[in-house]
């Protein structure tokens, strides 16, 4: 008689959370859901049926899974689609061509999908949503570094480097840069874009997503307090948005 190993696992309800993010190649402000995933693991569906019935030996069960996963990636080399007990189809598709005609054409690659079912949709269809949560994608300046001084503390020396430090920072776009604009003790500036101060893109020694490391403009005057203020369009994959984001400081003093 075999012996019956059990999982632990605890089920979670029938319901999750959505993600909204905005559609920067859409200037009509859309955004797009993304419904927040929890995998769950072979193991896991182990475990579930294991409740259901005490029977299912985990061992072998996760044994003959592993001989049917074998048995499908062997289908698809051998370009067969595979219905996987209704619930969808794995198929090959081809990314991509290039060529104007059937002797120029040019297949960049094979890959695998999958098309759900109709019951497998069905399913889904009466989930519960938790919460919808919009997502910031917008820059963020954590710190300001003076980089000849080493100090964070507000100040910058002139004509020095300096180093933001966040996220999402990376410039972009031609009308994308570093501004400084001038400001009061209460670190209110001018909007009046005119007035501020660009740092050279040839001063700009680092320019990643989470850094950015420059020299001050020469035209920046000592003893007189800025904000700076960081424009972008760039975006995960190197592709430009179509509007800009932007991100400010706090209040720095040129020494």
């Amino acid at each position: 008689m075999s012996t019956t190993t059990n999982i632990n696992y605890s089920d979670t309800d029938g319901s999750g959370n959505l993600t909204l993010y905005k559609n920067y190649f859409d200037n009509g402000g859309k955004y797009y859901a993304r419904f927040d995933r929890r995998n769950v693991t072979i193991d896991n569906l182990i475990a579930r049926t294991q409740k259901k019935d005490i029977g299912v030996n985990a061992i072998t069960a996760k044994h003959i899974l592993s001989l049917i996963k074998a048995e499908i990636i062997e289908a698809l080399q051998r370009g067969e689609s595979v219905n996987l007990m209704d619930l969808g189809t794995f198929y090959i598709a081809a990314s991509g061509t290039s060529g104007n005609t059937a002797e120029t054409a040019e297949i960049k690659k094979l890959l695998v999908k999958f098309t759900s079912s109709k019951e497998t949709n069905e399913a889904v269809s009466k989930l519960g949503i938790n919460r919808i949560v919009i997502a910031d994608s917008s820059p963020s300046i954590d710190s300001v570094t003076d980089l000849f001084t080493g100090l964070n503390d507000g100040t910058l020396t002139s004509k020095k480097a300096a180093r933001l430090d966040g996220g999402r920072l990376k410039i972009s776009g031609s009308d994308g840069g570093i501004f400084f604009a001038e400001c009061d003790t209460d670190g209110i500036y001018s909007e009046d874009e005119s007035l501020w101060h660009k740092v050279n893109p040839e001063s700009i020694m680092r320019n990643l997503s989470k850094t950015l490391e420059f020299f001050l403009p020469e035209s920046l005057e000592i003893g007189k307090s800025y904000r700076i203020i960081l424009r972008t369009n760039s975006r995960k994959g190197n592709e430009d948005k179509k509007t800009f984001v932007s991100a400010v400081s706090d209040i720095v003093t040129v020494k």
